[in-house]
């Protein structure tokens, strides 16, 4: 993408959006066609957040029980045009869920795509906020970082959609939600040469039981007792994903690489029990995905997502979109547990979940929105983020 750093220093106001994830391409993406000069700052140097860097290839939150679409916008315009880029992106149920099985390269190169086709969005790589000038209860420059060095942005608005409330972590610690209890994070892998329909039903649960009797025997460590086998875009691959503890100081530690280091030595555990099992015995690894954190910290908003909000299919005046994914929580010792709705039901996130308390331009879109931790764990879905991101970007250009 052309280098509009020139242009960036010249501008006056923007629409900041900090993150370029599933939430931060929507926010980005819809400020930018509601006319407003948006400024996507990204950390890495791509986008497409964790479906791309942590090897997401089951796309969630897209579709009901049935398996329609649940919200019109970008979502929609998403998936068509997935659809179009690669003739195995197909729509796919999975329990009682559907999703829609992507190659995450090829999400990536889409997604890249809509965002450069955007004459209004400029994109800093690389680039992490690290600062914040506030007066009284509003935003007006972010403090950045990148390869240029220190700059300062000026700002009309700002969507915090980091997936670790970043943004407003910055403005004031009191902004995010205090939870003694944390999801495990993921750590996934693609295999290519395993044979076709290895992992298929009844195999795949033969596959689980094999893992779970080899952590009870002593062969596997105990946390591959979680471990989770899917089957790949293309018919000889197979995606696994391991459930990883993140203690309190995990960013620290991840900071030093601890985390991940741990996590590659129970792949390798893993792959080499794998290989000694029917269908995998050709099977290498093709692609290992960073760590993945489902949840990095919630904002404290105007209205907080509660799981019974989820349970009893909540609707609202403000409506920023539609979720119907299960209550999905990966418990660090238990693993994951699903609790699904009714079918055909669904529930919304409220606007206000998006809107940071006592910011006036503040917006918290995707994996941070304000929401207790077991709805988190149904609302932070791919899906899902790019409706919340699509309200947070429409709203952040109207103020």
């Amino acid at each position: 993408m052309p280098d509009r750093s020139e242009y960036i220093a010249d501008a006056r106001e923007c629409v900041a959006v900090c993150g370029g994830g599933a939430a931060g391409m929507a926010a980005a993406l819809a400020a930018a066609r509601a006319g407003a000069n948006v400024v996507l700052i990204e950390a890495r140097p791509r986008l497409g957040g964790t479906v791309a860097h942590s090897l997401i290839h089951t796309l969630g939150g897209l579709y009901d029980s049935a398996g329609e679409l649940l919200n019109g916008g970008l979502a929609e315009e998403l998936v068509a045009a997935l659809t179009r880029a690669d003739g195995l992106v197909r729509r796919r149920r999975i329990g009682r869920a559907w999703v829609l099985n992507v190659c995450p390269e090829v999400y990536q190169a889409v997604t890249r795509q809509l965002i450069e086709s955007e004459r209004l969005i400029t994109v800093l790589y690389g680039t992490r906020v690290i600062g914040v000038v506030n007066s009284a209860d509003t935003i007006g420059e972010l403090e950045l970082s990148g390869p240029r060095g220190i700059s300062r942005l000026r700002t009309r608005t700002v969507v915090d959609a980091t997936g670790f409330a970043d943004v407003a972590r910055l403005v004031s610690p009191n902004l995010i939600q205090t939870d003694p209890r944390r999801a495990a994070g993921g750590f996934i892998f693609s295999m290519c040469g395993v044979e076709p329909d290895a992992v298929a039903f009844p195999r795949g649960l033969g596959i689980l039981r094999a893992l779970r009797s080899a952590v009870e025997d002593g062969t596997l460590d105990r946390h591959c007792a979680n471990a989770w086998v899917d089957s790949g875009v293309r018919a000889d691959e197979a995606y696994v994903k391991l459930a990883v503890p993140l203690p309190p100081d995990w960013r620290d530690r991840e900071a030093r690489g601890e985390v991940t280091r741990v996590a590659r030595k129970t792949q390798a555990a893993v792959v080499a029990f794998l290989r000694q099992l029917p269908g995998f015995t050709e099977a290498t690894v093709a692609q290992t995905g960073e760590l993945g954190v489902r949840d990095g910290g919630r904002v404290c908003g105007e209205y907080c997502l509660t799981a019974e909000d989820v349970r009893q299919a909540a609707k609202f005046a403000d409506a920023a979109c539609r979720c119907a994914w299960p209550i999905e929580y990966w418990d660090p010792e238990q693993g994951v547990a699903l609790e699904y709705l009714l079918d055909r039901s669904y529930y919304e996130v409220p606007l206000r979940s998006l809107r940071v308390r006592e910011v006036q331009n503040l917006w918290a879109a995707g994996k941070c929105l304000s929401a207790d931790r077991l709805a988190q764990a149904s609302a932070r879905v791919v899906g899902t983020c790019w409706s919340m991101g699509e309200a947070a970007g429409r709203a952040a250009a109207a103020l």
